[in-house]
């Protein structure tokens, strides 16, 4: 089942407000940093995951997002989801014995990360996701994009075309891409995002890249660079699993154009 419906222009502006229109801004870590916080490490960072069972770098300059903090003995600790980095630095997490995706804590000291605002070129979803569940409604959020206007209601069994950007500004893209999975693959293509912009009440991701790749609908600059625009829609679609007759849940995505092209986000699911 699929029902598209319109969201009101309050949501837009609600968007807009957070999302921001500053691609990088400078706070100092630690006293400010909470959960969803986005840092960029000032020195390279050498850690595991959760289990300890892969090492993990996270060079200088790299944008990470606090999955969660801690304090203790007087100080501030995070770890990170490492599934939200580029190839190059999740790539530890695809062996076979991993079983985490998240990162050992690392203190939120001045001398390892700078605070900064999120990323605009993650401005296309709302990267600050606080509540969990409300009522029988379960809240997510991720990347993805996958391509088309709903989920198909047998997803757990299906691939799809999908993107995302990482928080260190890599825009990665994925023929069939199993919709369940662990860890991210590497990419059938990737690239990284120069620079981004996010016009006020456009509703837009506007991103600059020094190449293109098919069949994404990247437009050709004046110059040699190369624009890619998400453009977020005020329409969502709902899946009703397993079927119409039998809905056990309800999952919800957000639609956005890419060029002519239909790409959703899903938000949350509805269980019953």
């Amino acid at each position: 089942m699929k029902v598209i419906t319109r969201l009101s222009l309050g949501l837009t502006a609600g968007l807009t407000f957070l999302i921001g229109s500053v691609l990088l801004g400078t706070t100092t870590a630690d006293a400010k940093v909470i959960q969803n916080s986005f840092l960029t490490t000032q020195r390279t960072i050498h850690t595991t995951n959760s289990k300890k069972q892969v090492q993990l770098s996270l060079p200088k300059g790299t944008t990470v997002q606090a999955a969660k903090v801690k304090n203790q003995a007087g100080r501030k600790y995070i770890y990170i989801n490492a599934e939200q980095l580029s190839y190059r630095l999740r790539k530890p997490l695809l062996s076979s014995k991993v079983t985490s995706n998240f990162s050992g804590w690392i203190p939120a000291t001045k001398a390892n990360f700078k605070q900064i605002k999120t990323p605009v070129y993650l401005s296309y979803y709302n990267t600050n996701v606080r509540k969990k569940r409300v009522n029988n409604r379960y809240f997510s959020t991720n990347s993805n994009l996958w391509q088309g206007d709903t989920l198909p209601a047998d997803y757990a069994s299906q691939s799809g075309n999908r993107l995302r950007v990482t928080t260190d500004g890599y825009l990665e893209y994925f023929v069939k891409s199993p919709f369940v999975y662990r860890v991210s693959k590497k990419p059938t293509a990737a690239l990284k995002v120069q620079s981004a912009t996010h016009p006020g009440g456009s509703g837009k991701d506007i991103m600059v890249f020094n190449s293109s790749f098919s069949p994404l609908p990247f437009q050709k600059t004046t110059g040699s660079t190369y624009t890619l625009t998400i453009r977020w829609l005020s329409a969502a679609t709902v899946t009703a699993i397993p079927n119409e007759n039998n809905v056990k849940e309800l999952t919800h995505q957000y639609v956005s154009k890419i060029g002519n092209q239909d790409w959703y986000h899903r938000t949350s699911t509805t269980k019953f």
